[in-house]
Formats: structure tokens, sequence, C-alpha cells
């Protein structure tokens, strides 16, 4: 499995300006050997009153179809610091309330930004997240990450062995949770009676985020750009890529999964320009199986003269999975003496890809060829 770069919309967001280069004092600043500053005379090195100081959250919001960041901002005006709630289209990245966190009215209080942080979706279409004030796992609102009156959560300190999470995915229905205190996935199941942690993932470097995709499969990039595919069910990881252009003025790297689209999205938080302005962006990938083996057909049904025979075969991905959509093509090698009824055929979701052969009335030996064409992603 790779990773197909749909787009980047670069940057995906704006600081509010100045209005003006930098702003003078009135009177000019003397000291003790003269004149020590006139604004009159310099320029500014910022021409903007924010910048990203952290970004608490980002996830795919699917009640709305959006992509919710919660970005925490250090700022030129009183108190010096500010926490937006920006909100891009799903589809293509467009950033749906610019003219509301511009006006600085998608303010969503600090608390929800300093205490639960890095939230994703999870089952029932909910966002969850870690705590930085406790060591449960809460439910969170998408508007304010603060934790939902009433709603779910768990403390994970009080299981064997105890451990203490930054990041988590939840899997409600299978009682099933993957998270990540350091270097390690930790996977566990039975979360509703004796919860127990049956398997772990090595990362290959410091996290960056996690996101859920199904109640099977989740998403990990690292602070250098690394991307991986989990199931957390198994535990196994079934790929590993990378960011389209990694560079060094990034500062990190946030990652969610669009289930409607059934795509990847990661948030680069970069370095701002010389004059300040914003450089972070948004970048869409689409997760490409790459089929890595194609099986001997095997009939199916019994090796009769005068039968119509069904033969399987199953084209496989280089992480064990299924391969669709695709057309293998079949073909009899002389000497002929039967017909092959479908030539080609189509794979279904599994992968398994089904033809059938008329068998002549005598007993006779033939010979299947199996072809596919895979296009390099």
């Amino acid at each position: 499995m790779s990773l197909w770069h749909v787009r980047t919309v670069a940057p995906c967001m704006e600081y509010i300006e100045l209005g003006r280069a930098c702003y003078p004092t009135t009177p000019p600043l003397w000291g003790p050997d003269g004149l020590i500053y006139n604004g009159h005379l310099i320029t500014c090195p910022r021409h903007y009153k924010q910048t990203t100081n952290d970004v608490a959250n980002f996830f795919y919001e699917p009640g709305n179809d959006w992509l919710v960041a919660h970005i925490i901002l250090s700022t030129t005006y009183w108190p010096s610091w500010d926490v937006q709630r920006y909100e891009f289209s799903a589809e293509d990245g467009a950033w749906l309330n610019r003219e509301e966190v511009l006006a600085k009215q998608a303010f969503i209080g600090i608390w929800g930004a300093a205490w639960t942080r890095d939230g994703t979706m999870g089952s029932f279409n909910k966002i969850y997240a870690c705590r930085n004030s406790e060591t449960a796992i809460r439910e969170i609102s998408w508007r304010t990450a603060e934790p939902v009156s009433g709603g779910w959560w768990v403390d994970s300190y009080t299981w064997t062995p105890k451990s203490i999470y930054s990041f988590a995915v939840v899997n409600r229905v299978d009682n099933h949770f993957a998270a990540i205190g350091s270097w390690t996935l930790d996977c566990w199941r039975h979360l509703g009676t004796a919860p127990e942690r049956f398997g772990q993932l090595r990362l290959p470097n410091t996290l960056g985020y996690l996101a859920y995709e199904s109640r099977n499969y989740c998403w990990v990039v690292t602070k250098d750009g690394v991307i991986l595919k989990a199931d957390y069910q198994v535990p196994r990881w079934e790929m590993i890529s990378t960011v389209q252009n990694p560079t060094s003025d990034a500062r990190n790297y946030y990652i969610t999964y669009d289930t409607r689209r059934k795509r990847v999205v990661v948030f680069r938080w970069r370095e701002d320009a010389a004059d300040g302005a914003c450089r972070n962006q948004l970048e869409f990938y689409y997760p490409m199986v790459e089929a890595g083996r194609l099986t001997e057909p095997v009939p199916v049904t019994s090796l009769r003269a005068g039968n119509r025979i069904i033969l399987a075969a199953h084209l496989i991905g280089d992480a064990g999975e299924g391969v669709t959509p695709y057309t293998v093509e079949g073909e009899l090698l002389e000497p002929v003496e039967g017909r092959l009824v479908t030539p080609f055929s189509g794979t279904e979701l599994n992968g398994r890809v089904c033809f059938q052969y008329q068998a002549p009335d005598q007993a006779c030996t033939e010979t299947l060829r199996l072809k596919v064409t895979v296009e390099e992603s």
C-alpha cells in the first residue's frame, strides 16, 4: 500500500495583519547616548498580529463534513494569546470560517485546548481525546474541545499495567482501544470488562499525531513526516510511507482520516515567512493498494467431463489484503480442448476472481494462464 498525493492547499490559513509595517514610538525613545529607537526609520520584522504557538487538535468532523483544527496563537494584542477554531472543507481544503476567525469570533477558550489535547474521531462519529489534567480519555466537543457532559470515558491508569497516554483511538463497538504514550502503540481489548493489553507496535520515530479510520485501522504520522497505517486488532503495521516533500521548516505534522472520501489529510505546521505570514498547509492523500501476488487458479466445483467448472484465484496486496478493483485476464494454453467461458473477470471485495471453464465430454488436461496489469501509484 502507498499514498497518492491528491492536492496541497498552501497556505491554508492567514493571520490578522497589523495594518502597517510597524508602530512608531511617540515620542521617539531616547537614552543616555541619544536616540535608541525611532519607529519612523525602521521596518518591523513581523507584519502580522498572530503566529501559531501550537495545534491542539486536528480531526475530521463527519457531521458537517469539515476538517477542524483548534490552534493556539501567540498574539501582539491582550492577553498575548488566542485560541481559535479553524474549519476547512474536507472536499478541497477551503477555509470556511475565514471572516469569523480573522474577526476573532471563533474563540473556544484556553482550557479546552490546554487541558484536552490531540483529539481524533472514533466510534459513533464522536471525538475522543486524552487529557493533560488527568489520566482519563474522554469524549469531547468538536466545537470547544471541552469534555462532553455525561459523555463516554475510561481511565487507563486504573488498568494493568497502569498507563498514561497522549493519543488514543476508541473502538467502542468491539471494546478495543489503541493509544500511544511515547514510542509504542498499545493495543487493548475488553474495555467494558477486564481491559487487557494484548499487543504493542514500535514507532519509527517520535509521534506527531494519531488518527482513527475504522474498527480495525488507525493512522500515525511522526514528527519527521513518516506516515504509517496499523491494524490495531491484530496488531500489525499495514503500510509505511511519508509526506510529500518533507521540509526542514516543518514544526510538526498532524493527521486525520476522511471517512467519507476514504483519504488521509495531513496538516503541516510550518515556520512563518520572514515577514510573519502564515505558511501552514493541508495535504490530501489517497491510500493506494499495491498488488503483490496473484494466486494460482483452483477449481471450486467438481472436475467432471462435460461439466461447467468454476475456478477461483485471489489478487493479494503487499499487506495481505484483497485488492480491488482490477481486471484479471484468463487464457487457455495450447493444446485447447475445452472452452473458457469467461476470458476476463473483475476482482471482488476480498480480491477473489472467478472463471468459468466448459470441459469437453472426454477427459483432458488443460492449462489456464491468468494475467493482471497493475498501474504504478
